[in-house]
């Protein structure tokens, strides 16, 4: 991983607040009128992107899968605690943590991945 090297938490907060400063607000259009685009917004926050994270993985021959039915559970590989690798797009960004808040299954990001050499 030599095109890769680790971000904390302060390289993170430093490119927010490199970032430049949102422009003044303009008055909002109503949901009808479509066709007024708001200029103070880049056009790349209309991108859609394919967030990952996978939470484990497991293997069993197909017989097995064939006969589970609703309600089989599938035992992973991973526990709460783990740390895992978030990607977009299929590039790794960032590794998380496997974790559990207010009864919800979540990732918290622990480690950003700044890529090198792209």
């Amino acid at each position: 991983m030599s095109d890769e090297e680790s971000m904390n938490n302060d390289d993170v907060d430093d490119m927010f607040d490199s970032a430049p400063a949102p422009a003044p607000a303009e008055p909002e259009t109503t949901a009808s009128d479509s066709s007024v685009i708001d200029e103070n917004v880049p056009a790349v926050h209309g991108v859609g992107l394919e967030v990952s994270a996978i939470l484990g993985t497991a293997q069993m021959p197909v017989s097995q899968l064939l006969k589970m039915g609703r309600g089989a559970v599938v035992e992973l590989d991973k526990y709460i605690g783990d740390t895992i690798d978030i990607s977009i797009n299929d590039q790794m960004i960032a590794r998380g943590e496997v974790m559990i808040k207010e009864d919800r299954l979540c990732v918290e990001i622990i480690e950003m991945i700044r890529r090198t050499g792209d």
